[in-house]
This record gives structure tokens, C-alpha cells and sequence, in this order.
């Protein structure tokens, strides 16, 4: 993935900024953003998730599209991006790689992910981008299978409990719609 010398920079680092904050009631979560408590939270697991976004993005450097750099790793960094095109798909990569603990073994790659949202139907705001003829082109529309609500990618699995409880979710909507919609399906109220 990425040589033991540039994970040992990144780790260097990571503890150098985390060392910034000690002693703060409150601190900006390096490189990933958020905010924590120096003093209460577990900064061994908030450095380990840091020090995977630094070498996710890393990784992404060599293996990812030339005109996509860097990898988003914070939420405002992906937020800043949602301005259409490729650097909308790669701030929603971005964010599925973060649900995963941006592994990047376990995650699917960057092209793969990104023909995957040409053709999903959870797309929502940005299903205009699938209309876009030369993001068709560079990424011809193909299912990406665990790709699901929120855009963000899961193994089979857990794909299939969420795609269960999404289901739920709708018919819960569409019944309370048609209830609305049509009195008569509510029972009536004693008055």
C-alpha cells in the first residue's frame, strides 16, 4: 500500500499535532476534523483513524485519477468540493472510504466507485451528474453492488441490512403518504 517510511511520517505527524492539543478542554480532531477532549477521549483511536486518512489519501495519490487530488479527509475539505463534476464524485468516494475507516483494501477503487454512481439510483441531487457525457464516458454506468442510500459502499452483509431497513424505512413513508392522502385508511378517533 504505502512504504514503512511514509507511514512512518504520517504517524509522526499525527502524534506531533495530537501533542499540540494536550491539555485543551477542547480541540479540533486533526486532519480529519470534528471536535474532541484531549483530556477524555481515546486519542490512541483518534490517532489511528487520522493516521488512515493520511495514508488513504496517500494511497489515493498514486492510484487515483491525476485531476482529482488530493483526497478529501475532513468533512469540510469533501464539503468544499460538491461543486459538480469529478470533484463531486470524489468528495462522495471520499466520504464512503471514511464509513469504511478508509480502508482502501476493503473499498472498492475510485473508478469502480465512481461508475458505480453513473448508476445508481440513489443519487438524489446529483442525478443530473449521470446525464453528464463525458463523466459517462471516463466512468461508463455500471451497478456497483453494496453501493446504497447515502452513496457510501458496504460489504454484502452489512449492504443487505441496510438495503432491509432502508426498505422498511420507505414503506413506513409511503404508508403514512397514503394515510395522509386518503382520510379514510386512518382509523377514526373516538370523540
Amino acid at each position: 500500500m504505502v512504504d514503512e517510511f511514509v507511514a512512518a511520517r504520517i504517524t509522526q505527524e499525527v502524534d506531533r499535532l495530537f501533542e499540540a492539543n494536550r491539555g485543551r478542554d477542547l480541540a479540533t480532531i486533526p486532519i480529519v476534523g470534528g471536535s474532541y477532549s484531549p483530556r477524555w477521549d481515546n486519542i490512541r483511536r483518534l490517532k489511528k483513524d487520522a493516521c488512515a486518512a493520511l495514508l488513504a489519501r496517500e494511497w489515493f495519490r498514486t492510484n487515483g485519477p491525476a485531476d482529482a487530488q488530493p483526497l478529501p479527509v475532513s468533512y469540510a475539505e469533501r464539503e468544499d468540493l460538491k461543486v459538480g463534476g469529478l470533484s463531486t464524485i470524489v468528495a462522495l468516494y471520499a466520504r464512503s472510504l471514511d464509513c469504511r475507516k478508509f480502508d482502501v483494501k476493503e473499498h472498492p477503487s475510485f473508478f469502480d466507485y465512481a461508475c458505480g454512481f453513473m448508476a445508481s439510483e440513489f443519487v438524489g441531487g446529483y442525478s443530473h451528474m449521470q446525464e453528464d457525457q463525458q463523466l459517462r464516458k471516463r466512468f461508463p454506468p455500471r451497478v456497483l453492488p453494496g453501493l446504497g442510500p447515502g452513496l457510501c459502499w458496504e460489504p454484502p452483509k452489512e449492504h443487505a441490512r441496510t438495503m432491509a431497513s432502508y426498505r422498511r424505512s420507505m414503506a413506513r413513508i409511503a404508508s403514512s403518504s397514503a394515510s395522509r392522502d386518503d382520510p379514510s385508511k386512518t382509523a377514526a378517533r373516538p370523540g
